[in-house]
């Protein structure tokens, strides 16, 4: 997480209603909500302001302070200790229709003992007649100020803003005489942030890449399946060029019985490739390619978005690059135009590679390819392969070419009549756009329009 910007950390026992404080707070679905414990796991950040104050918001899995935890639990927690390493301001987040009993003593030794600006916020005092008598039994505890808030509802919540940013306002004072940089510059409008997702199945290895391009345990790794339930998004800055790095969550079978945080982990990961301008496919080396790997390539696809096979795990493959290359072109033939790496996130081999492949397919994806050279090309290939005519239709005939739009690439094709046109002849123009103009990486858009 770049340290540009002050720190919120939302903290607390679970289901206190952390992420739906952040949600409310941000003003959006931002993190995964429900009422199952330990919904959350990873950190999740959202940029937010009040009143010209802006500020980090950052939302943690429950504490669990309980010896001989498993790994997962772990790293969990480990996840919760760095965000208060981060965190200029702590907010003690507790449920305020459970009994003050129910607050373990050791997670409020644990935040006495924090060195930082800390503040109780008591959730879910949606009754207005009880809540500062449901907040004030939590006076004891000795962390002030103490707030009582809904996160439902918004009740409290401008109080308790008021109060960090007024904090924050004094820890890091404004200077007038300092003049801005303009952020607007000429090289950010040349070439803007890219935005990447890391999607797959679950348990192919998505966070364990995530954290080897970041150098560093970002997101919650384990082997067990489905860790991962919030997109998680890190800037990373590589040979002057701006990335957003996007974890998934794995997207899973469709089945009534998943569990509530699973759907929304589906939904946010389905949002996170739309907002995308290349994937990186993540698929396991040393597990057979199956349906789920194929539709999610096949979402990349239809939301015509660049991508790059990764097959990870391949430190354990036991035949050669070349085996694997042809399984993979059998079972993603739709992908013919990515490149395919085969990486180890656990050794970091060849990880760079694949990295590298980013920015040539982003910049294909915004090339524009002038009307002159697309006459060129549209003459070469109907002197190559006409379109032919279908038994039920009139004579096809192609006038021209154009270049309509970038990122995705789109081109009109005008016609006499688009029913006229094969989807053979279709298929046929669209694959030679990608190799003869050099678009490999991403899929085009190609519109037939009637000319009047």
């Amino acid at each position: 997480m770049r340290k540009n910007l002050p720190i919120v950390a939302l903290v607390g026992p679970p289901n206190a209603g952390k992420s739906t404080l952040l949600n409310k707070i941000a003003g959006g679905q931002l993190a995964v909500t429900s009422k199952l414990p330990g919904t959350t796991r990873d950190r999740q950040y959202a940029q937010t302001s009040f009143k010209g104050v802006n500020f980090i918001l950052a939302d943690t899995a429950g504490l669990n302070l309980e010896k001989n935890l498993g790994e997962l639990e772990q790293n969990v927690q480990k996840q919760i200790d760095v965000a208060l390493i981060e965190a200029d301001v702590i907010i003690l987040v507790v449920d305020g229709k459970q009994p003050v009993s129910a607050l373990e003593q050791k997670t409020l030794l644990k935040f006495r003992k924090i060195k930082k600006t800390k503040i109780l916020a008591v959730n879910k005092t949606d009754s207005a007649k009880k809540r500062e008598a449901m907040a004030a039994q939590f006076k004891k505890f000795g962390i002030k100020p103490y707030f009582a808030v809904s996160a439902i509802t918004g009740a409290g919540i401008g109080d308790m803003l008021e109060h960090i940013t007024d904090e924050l306002k004094t820890m890091f004072p404004v200077k007038e005489d300092i003049v801005l940089p303009d952020l607007i510059s000429t090289n950010f409008n040349k070439f803007p942030s890219i935005s990447v997702s890391i999607v797959g199945k679950p348990n192919v290895g998505k966070s364990s890449i995530f954290n080897a391009i970041l150098k560093q345990e970002r997101a919650v790794v384990s082997a067990m399946p489905g860790t991962t339930r919030t997109a998680i998004d890190e800037h990373l800055a590589i040979d002057g060029i701006d990335y957003t790095f996007i974890d998934t969550a794995g997207l899973k079978k469709k089945d009534h019985r998943q569990l509530e945080p699973d759907v929304f982990s589906g939904f946010q990961t389905f949002k996170s490739i739309r907002r995308s301008d290349v994937c990186l496919l993540v698929i396991d080396a040393v597990e057979p390619i199956t349906f789920q790997d194929q539709r999610i390539a096949q979402e990349i696809i239809t939301m015509q978005k660049g991508c790059i096979i990764v097959a990870n795990k391949f430190d354990l493959y036991n035949k050669s690059k070349q085996a694997l290359q042809d399984y993979i072109s059998h079972h993603f033939p739709f992908l013919w135009m990515c490149p395919v790496f085969f990486v180890s996130a656990l050794k970091g081999q060849n990880l760079n590679q694949a990295i590298s492949a980013i920015k040539p397919i982003y910049e294909r994806r915004n090339k524009q390819i002038s009307d002159a050279g697309l006459a060129e090309f549209l003459n070469r290939k109907m002197k190559l392969q006409p379109p032919k005519r279908l038994w039920d239709q009139k004579t096809p005939r192609v006038f021209s070419l154009k270049q309509t739009e970038i990122n995705p690439p789109t081109f009109e094709l005008l016609v006499n009549f688009p029913a006229a046109i094969s989807h053979h002849f279709r298929h046929f123009l669209e694959n030679a756009i990608i190799r003869d103009l050099d678009f490999y990486g991403t899929p085009i858009k190609l519109n037939l329009r009637r000319k009047v």
